[in-house]
């Protein structure tokens, strides 16, 4: 069976995987006859082929042996199987885009027998709502047409997308990649004064979700760093300068800082 050289299959068809398709789908540049998928979960499988009314596939090879553009969308612990099976069919002709964490594109390679075009992304999870900023790394290998197509696919879920050196992906984990967990606790810490000061917890989620959301939109459009707007906020002796000093006695800057390297740090610990 010949290969649809502009077909797009999953490997993995989990929460991240179906929203890029649905990203895709909703852009309308890509059509759903063009897209398949595979999963070893069948329910997840079935339910999400389904929902987006994409081709099902019985297995890795098939999803292979179809199509010319791989996204490998599984667990990291599952892959080196899922390579092994795709060892024997891969191509020079073949575009692999891996969002899996923490495997860098020369141990895809050579899981795989071949020095093909890898494309390693690092998205977060506000991509499932097509909110989602991305860092993106290339092989050699990856003409310039696959750029574009990446670029292309990756706009459909992302509002920014940042190329570097795969030396710095593991940067853009822990500064991104994990960086929603970090604004989630935060709003945990917020709620949980909300709930102390016995403030209507729904009512609070609204406020502190438009505060996020709000300060977000005004570091992007403003010219000024957040250091400058932080002070903007911060009155002499009110109610900002209180908390904020309240934060720097205790070190919360400083706490915030090291997590970070050390989520970098970790993660290149899991790519050895």
């Amino acid at each position: 069976m010949a290969i649809d050289m502009t077909g797009i299959g999953f490997i993995g068809f989990g929460k991240m995987a179906q929203a890029i398709v649905k990203g895709m789908l909703f852009s309308k540049k890509y059509s759903s006859k063009k897209i398949s998928a595979y999963d070893v979960d069948v329910k997840t499988l079935v339910l999400g082929c389904k929902k987006y009314k994409i081709g099902k596939e019985n297995s890795n090879q098939n999803i292979l042996n179809k199509k010319r553009i791989i996204i490998l969308a599984v667990k990291p612990q599952n892959l080196s199987e899922v390579l092994e099976s795709l060892k024997t069919n891969i191509t020079s002709n073949h575009l692999i885009i891996t969002i899996v964490a923490g495997v860098s594109i020369n141990k895809i390679q050579q899981l795989l027998g071949i020095k093909c075009s890898v494309v390693r992304v690092m998205p977060n999870t506000p991509a499932l709502i097509g909110e989602g900023a991305a860092g993106y790394a290339f092989s050699r290998e990856v003409k310039a047409k696959d750029k574009i197509l990446t670029q292309n696919i990756l706009a459909t879920i992302c509002k920014i997308m940042i190329n570097v050196p795969e030396s710095e992906i593991n940067k853009v984990t822990a500064l991104s990649g994990s960086g929603p967990a970090y604004v989630f606790y935060f709003a945990e810490a917020m709620l949980e004064a909300a709930r102390q000061m016995k403030f209507d917890l729904k009512e609070a989620k609204k406020l502190i979700a438009q505060t996020f959301i709000g300060s977000a939109m005004l570091l992007i459009k403003s010219e000024e760093g957040p250091e400058v707007l932080r002070r903007n906020v911060t009155s002499k002796g009110g109610t900002t300068e209180s908390a904020i000093t309240t934060m720097e006695a205790k070190a919360v800057k400083d706490s915030f800082i090291k997590a970070i390297i050390l989520a970098k740090e970790r993660a290149d610990e899991l790519g050895k």
